[in-house]
């Protein structure tokens, strides 16, 4: 099954590359551009971190590993749960976590969607939305992260995981989410600085990361002795930047293909169409969302906030990441993704009732 939505991807790829070639006729070699523009972006932001993930596994495994040695919970799940998969969340769950279930069930799953809310979604909405409109980003947000854990438990059982391991697992899931919760209802105006704070500390750590593999790449010289080689972490962005352009061209043509549906779906749900066409992008980036917060009805918001946190990149640079590094589980992370982000929906769409 991964492999058919590889071939369709790649189909897509060729679509969009005939139609750059054409002069971009139908507009779809626009998607091919855009995605292959993103790699330096993508480079900027992940070579660092992904170069300094040995390092940090290292010493997860030198000063944490032992605490968890008589437990049932295996240590890659709290790392997943503060890194995003493709900002070192896999690779520090690869070297530090037990069987490849759990590898896979923390350094994927969990990482996609609880780690990149926390490392990636809310740092960056707070960054870009208006201080009115934090109220409505807190509620949807909210609704997003109380739906994880069901998503989560899921995808631990399509990966057969034990029912004792995966309540063990989600255990600290809970935890945190329910910190967030009450943090974001209680104190929004304290999480808006301490979430600034932990993604500008996780870019520092990147551009070190990217600073270190500078200097031993232009000058031969190499401070540390263990950083991940430059060209796997090139290799990597460049994998993702492709799947990224196949990605586009394909989103490209659902939204003209089911243009009608679109339709049918501002008025089932009662919101804009910026607000449907903010959901549909957001497949591939949330970065739409929260660049067009303003143009988004206050239904849209809500509902785009809360589908953010699992939903958010499941068709982008996320799943290019995944197929990059662990393309057997593609499916299951879609399905968890999807699954989680659409609950998410619905428990928005319970919450606003009218009231918005």
């Amino acid at each position: 099954m991964e492999k058919i939505m590889l071939y369709i991807v790649g189909l897509f790829f060729i679509v969009g590359i005939i139609d750059y070639i054409l002069g971009n006729k139908f507009k779809l070699g626009y998607g091919i551009e855009n995605g292959i523009k993103s790699m330096g972006s993508l480079a900027l932001s992940m070579v660092g971190i992904l170069s300094i993930t040995p390092i940090i596994s290292d010493l997860l495994s030198k000063y944490v590993l032992s605490v968890f040695n008589k437990s049932l919970l295996d240590p890659s799940i709290i790392s997943s749960s503060l890194i995003a998969v493709d900002m070192g969340g896999f690779k520090i769950a690869e070297a530090i976590g037990g069987s490849a279930d759990i590898i896979y069930f923390s350094g994927i799953l969990i990482s996609s969607i609880l780690g990149c809310t926390i490392s990636f979604t809310i740092p960056l909405a707070l960054g870009i939305i208006d201080e009115k409109h934090m109220d409505i980003f807190c509620n949807g947000i909210l609704c997003g992260i109380i739906t994880i854990p069901i998503g989560l438990f899921i995808g631990g059982i399509l990966l057969k995981i034990s029912l004792i391991e995966i309540v063990v697992s989600l255990l600290p899931i809970i935890i945190i989410s329910i910190l967030l919760i009450i943090g974001l209802y209680k104190i929004p105006s304290k999480m808006v600085i301490y979430f600034k704070r932990l993604a500008k500390g996780i870019f520092i750590i990147g551009l070190i990361g990217l600073g270190l593999q500078g200097l031993n790449s232009i000058v031969g010289i190499s401070l540390v002795n263990n950083l991940l080689p430059l060209e796997e972490a090139i290799t990597i962005v460049g994998k993702i930047a492709i799947f990224l352009a196949g990605s586009n061209v394909m989103l490209e043509v659902i939204k003209r293909f089911f243009s009608k549906q679109i339709i049918t779906l501002e008025r089932k749900l009662h919101i804009n169409s910026d607000s449907v066409a903010a959901l549909i992008g957001s497949l591939a980036s949330a970065v739409i969302i929260f660049t067009d917060f303003d143009k988004l009805d206050n239904r849209g918001k809500v509902l785009c906030s809360a589908f953010s946190v699992s939903g958010a990149y499941v068709l982008g640079g996320q799943l290019a990441y995944v197929v990059a590094e662990a393309k057997e589980i593609a499916l299951i992370y879609i399905l968890v993704k999807l699954i989680s982000g659409f609950l998410a929906i619905l428990l928005a769409l319970k919450v606003i009732k009218n009231d918005i």
